[in-house]
């Protein structure tokens, strides 16, 4: 994996806008929005955030990946870097099967 792509985390709402200001993206799961959320509800919630922010948001769904880019439109990533963390979240997403991945990443970013 390349220097630029971290290993994946989990990002809270609140913290999104905050990240795509620094000049990151996010990458998210879909299954990540849970049973009470759908991705239209959720778009508009980290939009409403980035806005009060002062960041103008864009989504790229990956639909075949279930996978949804968020990014900030003054700051768009690369191909080469979304095709990075697409391949990276694949990755963690194989390796969390069956271990509750999803609920260790939401624990390290309440911290």
């Amino acid at each position: 994996m390349a220097d630029h792509v971290t290993e994946p985390y989990l990002v809270g709402l609140e913290a999104i806008a905050g990240e795509l200001l620094r000049g990151k993206w996010c990458v998210y799961l879909h299954e990540w929005l849970g049973d009470d959320d759908d991705l239209p509800a959720w778009q508009a919630r980290v939009a409403a955030h980035a806005e009060r922010a002062g960041v103008e948001v864009c989504f790229v769904e990956i639909p075949r990946k279930d996978m949804t880019l968020v990014a900030n439109v003054r700051a768009l990533p690369s191909f080469e870097q979304v095709t990075e963390s697409v391949a990276a979240l694949e990755h963690y997403r194989g390796l969390a099967a069956g271990r509750g991945w999803r609920g260790a990443a939401a624990r390290r970013s309440a911290g």
